[in-house]
């Protein structure tokens, strides 16, 4: 019987060692890489400041600016990737904080009609310059100015009237 004890003993020891083992991390501690200014401002140049019409997050200068900055930071540090990041923002501010319409439902138009503009314009830039080219020219002998015309009628006008006074 004092065998079977000290076998028992023995493997309940065995277990408990084993299950302490197991329990620790045996993976080697990852190296942790600071998060630097550049890192955060690469995330914050992408971004817009919610409170401040046409400023990128980078270069905004208001509190809430450098607290947003905090929190990419620290979403850095925590491993997440640059699209996890603007999503939360989205979900936090809403899509204005990207500064670029989604491309969904209405907001294709915001993408669409500049270019169909653009294009529109050289259409018609065109079409007008190969007019002007096409058209042609009058040559100088068959060429008349009204402005002759009126001259040499006031030309005329005026020396009947000097002829009067004399």
């Amino acid at each position: 019987m004092k065998v079977l004890l000290r076998i028992g003993m023995l493997l309940l020891a065995v277990m408990i060692t084993s299950g302490i083992a197991s329990a620790q991390d045996t993976a080697a501690p990852q190296p942790v890489t600071p998060v630097t200014a550049n890192d955060v401002n690469e995330v914050a140049k992408e971004l817009w400041c919610p409170l401040c019409s046409g400023v990128r997050l980078d270069s905004c200068e208001l509190k809430a600016c450098d607290q947003m900055k905090d929190v990419i930071a620290e979403k850095l540090a925590a491993g997440e990737d640059t699209q996890a990041i603007k999503s939360y923002f989205v979900e936090q501010y809403g899509p204005q904080v990207l500064g670029e319409p989604p491309l969904e439902g209405f907001n294709w138009l915001a993408w669409i009609l500049p270019v169909v503009a653009v294009i529109g314009g050289g259409i018609f830039l065109w079409t007008r310059a190969r007019h002007m080219v096409r058209r042609p020219q009058p040559s100088p002998a068959t060429r008349t100015s009204p402005a002759n015309a009126e001259t040499d009628d006031y030309a005329k006008r005026l020396e009947q009237e000097l002829e009067q006074y004399d």
